[in-house]
């Protein structure tokens, strides 16, 4: 395999598990605020937890899109691969194109807030949360179990501020409506590709290839969600 083709099989691959892995973490913290025996306090602290995961996951979309234009775009590899590329993983691309070619909600939150710390940021909105309800710290009483939610407050405003400086309920629906999106229009189009140039290096017939297996999950995806707190492993032998 050449080069070009080898190293973008692998960092598809690469990719394509970090964004499924931080999507489904978004997700499942999300959707433990839906549990109906859980108190107020850790519904919010689900919620907070969410929107880290959901500023990585914004800040890993930006990457991937910039890494295409060095890995597929710029080797030539997209002028013998995207022919190859089925429908879906056709239109995939093209919307990852237009969504990444004019102003966007990932671009504005990946340098701020995923991956780098900007006390600008935190100096221009804290105001803006300083008279929430919830502008507090928690002590949970044992390690991990801490939440600085005036923090999170204030960090959120900022980047939601960033999207929408007016209307910040706004501002968070696209937030959750990008990711999620990207992050399937990504899933589809590198999918497409990995099997594109497998199918270019061995032929049409992959699965002769391969050795199925058979798993078996438990849980449906709509069943799982990641709580906040947690009881030490130490407490739990104890109580």
């Amino acid at each position: 395999m050449k080069p070009p083709d080898r190293n973008f099989l692998l960092l598809a691959g690469h990719i394509q598990n970090e964004l499924n892995s931080l999507h489904k973490v978004f997700t499942w913290c999300l959707q433990n605020r839906s549990l109906e025996d859980s108190a107020a306090i850790e519904n919010l602290a689900s919620g907070v937890q969410a929107m880290i995961y959901a500023r990585l996951l914004a800040g890993k979309l930006c990457e991937a899109r910039q890494v295409l234009d060095s890995s597929f775009f710029g080797t030539k590899l997209s002028q013998r691969i995207e022919p190859r590329l089925h429908s879906d993983a056709k239109d995939a691309l093209i919307r990852i194109k237009r969504y990444f070619g004019r102003a966007n909600t990932i671009d504005k939150i990946r340098n701020s807030f995923a991956f780098h710390y900007s006390v600008d940021e935190f100096s221009s909105y804290w105001e803006v949360a300083i008279d929430e309800p919830s502008f507090e710290i928690i002590a949970g009483g044992t390690v991990g179990n801490n939440l600085y939610l005036a923090s999170e407050l204030v960090a959120n405003a900022a980047m939601l501020g960033s999207i929408n400086s007016t209307k910040l309920e706004d501002a968070l629906g696209l937030l959750f409506n990008d990711t999620q999106s990207m992050a399937l229009n990504f899933t589809d189009f590198l999918e497409g590709a990995i099997v594109a140039i497998l199918e270019e290096q061995f032929g049409p017939s992959l699965p002769s290839i391969g050795r199925e297996e058979v798993i078996s999950p438990t849980r449906r995806f709509s069943e799982v969600s990641i709580p906040y707190f947690c009881n030490p492993d130490d407490h739990a032998k104890n109580a």
